[in-house]
């Protein structure tokens, strides 16, 4: 089936929760006025970043929370926050990642590893992800969360944040793509939608992973040019 052609937005009421606060609560304040990062320049390189799959699923759910398990440079989070922007949404987006390269093709490839800015072989692209949302004016709705996914999901929990979207691109093996997937749709609101990249064939553990995942929940698999899409039955 087409993607985005059985999302049908359903209007919660209820008020926008303040991950100002939660955020502050765990020592996360988002301040990066004194962040050294007069070296870089905004830099957008990803993949699939600008796909229409993210117009078409935060037009029909207008989310109040999206995580996206996965930001990388924040290339897609920050295409998603100029969607919501510009239809007027308060939407905020809590980004998941360690920021230390999340599968083994962004250490082995030369030209991937680059990009991971290793010093003394630690990643510091996080500064690079901070440098792109605070240049590209999508920062004060963006709540990076630097921690594995796994991690990400039990906190997540506690702090009663329940997200309306969810967008996963973090590991690749089977057993990654399922354990994420069962830990996200379990944190979604009910009628929530997961959607995620990569369901190609250069990644079978991708499709494996959400074949099996879709086919135990019984929900109605999506999919199409790399993406996947499904929702969570209300």
């Amino acid at each position: 089936m087409r993607l985005g052609a059985v999302l049908n937005r359903k209007v919660r009421g209820g008020l926008i929760m303040d991950l100002d606060q939660i955020f502050k609560r765990i020592g996360i304040d988002r301040d990066y006025s004194t962040m050294e990062m007069s070296d870089l320049s905004v830099d957008l390189q990803g993949w699939g970043s600008t796909h229409p799959i993210f117009a078409i699923v935060i037009q029909a759910q207008k989310p109040l929370i999206v995580v996206e398990v996965g930001t990388w440079k924040g290339a897609s989070v920050i295409h998603m926050a100029k969607i919501a922007s510009k239809l007027g949404l308060a939407t905020k987006f809590i980004c998941v990642d360690t920021w230390l390269g999340s599968n083994v093709t962004l250490w082995i490839s030369d030209e991937y590893r680059k990009m991971l800015m290793l010093r003394h072989g630690y990643p510091t692209m996080f500064r690079q992800f901070i440098r792109n949302i605070t240049g590209e004016g999508v920062a004060d709705s963006v709540f990076p969360l630097p921690m594995t996914s796994s991690a990400a999901y039990h906190l997540l929990k506690r702090l009663s944040v329940f997200p309306d979207v969810t967008y996963i691109d973090a590991g690749h093996e089977e057993e990654e793509v399922y354990r994420d997937l069962a830990l996200y749709y379990d944190l979604l609101k009910p009628g929530g939608v997961i959607f995620g990249d990569d369901y190609m064939q250069p990644w079978p553990g991708v499709i494996a992973a959400v074949n099996r995942f879709c086919a135990e929940k019984r929900v109605l698999l999506n999919s199409g040019t790399g993406k996947f899409m499904f929702k969570k039955p209300d």
